[in-house]
């Protein structure tokens, strides 16, 4: 793969000239889908055989989508792009690399869609890093010992079940029971100097 970066002080002519010297002809084999039918946030692709699952999926359009399902003739990809010219008959291919995210110190207080791309109209946003999205979770052994409670803000919560800072917690239950007030009253609550509240 030739390299793209431009050299300061080059001219375009001298760019292209350089780029053409470094290109090698070689045999390059790459699967091409089409996209059958799009709906609901899913897009339908056939002739991605050996797409796996979260696989990232990148269209002709720009769309951007990650493999959830896998047939024998199609494939399910969620739309994380979509622009408007996404529809039947569309080309895709598989990138080679699953999908990565921005972390970083950057995203705080920002608003940004599944991509990363800034939503609140703040200019860009800056990302330390790129980081796989389904990245193993560090061993036990790597972890920092719970020492100070993490307050909820609701005294039953944590009076009855104390949450450790730092541990993980699952909140389940049936729809309207307040699973999401509680999340947010513990976000509000816990929000300050010593911890950094995020919302997805």
């Amino acid at each position: 793969m030739p390299n793209e970066t431009a050299v300061r002080g080059e001219l375009p002519l001298q760019v292209q000239r350089r780029r053409l010297s470094d290109y090698r002809f070689g045999l390059r084999i790459a699967e091409r889908g089409k996209v059958v039918s799009v709906g609901d946030g899913v897009a339908w692709v056939t002739g991605l055989p050996s797409a796996a699952m979260d696989e990232r999926v990148a269209f002709e359009d720009g769309s951007e989508a990650v493999v959830f399902q896998l047939g024998r003739e199609r494939v399910g990809a969620i739309l994380l792009r979509q622009s408007p010219q996404l529809k039947a008959g569309v080309g895709a291919h598989l990138p080679g690399t699953g999908l990565r995210i921005g972390v970083g110190d950057g995203l705080l207080g920002r608003v940004v869609d599944p991509m990363g791309q800034p939503l609140d109209d703040l200019g860009p946003v800056n990302f330390a890093a790129r980081r796989a999205m389904e990245s193993p979770s560090p061993p036990i052994v790597a972890r920092d010992f719970v020492r100070r409670p993490l307050y909820t803000g609701g005294k039953i919560v944590d009076t009855m079940i104390p949450i450790g800072k730092g541990q993980r917690q699952l909140v389940i239950g049936d729809n309207g029971t307040g699973k999401t007030a509680l999340a947010l009253d513990a976000s509000c609550t816990s929000a300050g100097a010593t911890s950094v509240a995020s919302t997805c």
